[in-house]
């Protein structure tokens, strides 16, 4: 008698044994192919969030096309979104301006932008590929207009859905925001002049920043003393330095009150407008 009860028992403990431990490797067979098979919704890029936009020349060739084809965002005061589409909103809002206030025949922007020139007999014309950094891009095109060689530079950054235009920076030296904000001083009201100028808080020291030619001087209230620094882009200014890589101020927009200093040996500080 106690035989036939003893085998009973020994089926049923391994019977729930073996119940107990298929749930086990279930559980962890499909943890592990979650694992495996969960892909990312988007690459990162340089901490900008998604890439997966058209390149940043794909914008300039829309742009040059539009503009050809008479469809141009310059020189009309219907459709702000014919601009929003290709520029940054801090260019945005001052080539809008120039369309829609100024009271002569002609606004600030007196020649075609996006040639540099008055008169017109373009050849050779090429748009190059961007050069991407970062949440930046940089645009190079190039012709010929009545026999004169020509270069001019596209300043970009990455948006949610494409790259726009921060800059149309020509050969001369000067561009197409810097001509705007001279006319239209008003635009920046928390930038007195619409330059990177004024006193600033860089982590835990000052420094006074004053616009010399077409530079910058930095005065450091401690540490290196006085260093002169170059608009790389619309809110990016950096040093060149002899002997090691160029010091950096980025800034959060246009109106340079807010950003990042990152220092040459890899260190970063907080920037801020004193004044």
């Amino acid at each position: 008698m106690k035989m036939n009860l003893i085998v009973p028992l020994l089926i049923l403990i391994v019977a729930v044994g073996a119940c107990t431990f298929g749930r086990s490797t279930n559980t962890n067979s499909s943890t592990t192919g979650n694992t495996v098979t969960t892909e990312p919704t988007a690459t990162p890029m340089s901490g900008t969030g998604k890439i997966d936009i058209p390149a940043p020349e794909t914008v300039v060739q829309a742009l040059y096309k539009a503009h050809d084809n008479q469809k141009s965002p310059f020189f009309q005061s219907k459709d702000r979104g014919l601009v929003d589409k290709y520029f940054s909103k801090p260019l945005t809002d001052l080539i809008w301006k120039d369309a829609t206030t100024h009271t002569s025949d002609i606004g600030a922007i007196d020649a075609d932008p996006l040639y540099d020139a008055q008169d017109i007999e373009i050849k050779d014309f090429k748009i190059g590929t961007g050069e991407i950094s970062g949440k930046k891009a940089t645009v190079n095109v190039s012709f010929t207009n009545l026999g004169e060689p020509k270069t001019m530079k596209f300043a970009m950054s990455a948006g949610t859905d494409s790259w726009k235009i921060d800059d149309i920076i020509y050969s001369r030296g000067d561009s197409l925001l810097k001509l705007l904000k001279t006319n239209y001083t008003d635009t920046n009201a928390n930038s007195p002049s619409g330059e990177f100028e004024g006193k600033y808080r860089v982590g835990e020291t000052t420094c006074t920043v004053k616009p010399i030619k077409m530079a910058f001087e930095v005065r450091w209230e401690k540490g290196k003393g006085v260093e002169t620094f170059f608009a790389k882009d619309n809110v990016t200014f950096e040093s060149s330095p002899p002997d090691s890589g160029p010091n950096q101020f980025v800034f959060d927009d246009e109106n340079y009150n807010s950003g990042i200093f990152y220092r040459t040996d890899g260190k970063t500080f907080d920037v801020k407008r004193i004044r």
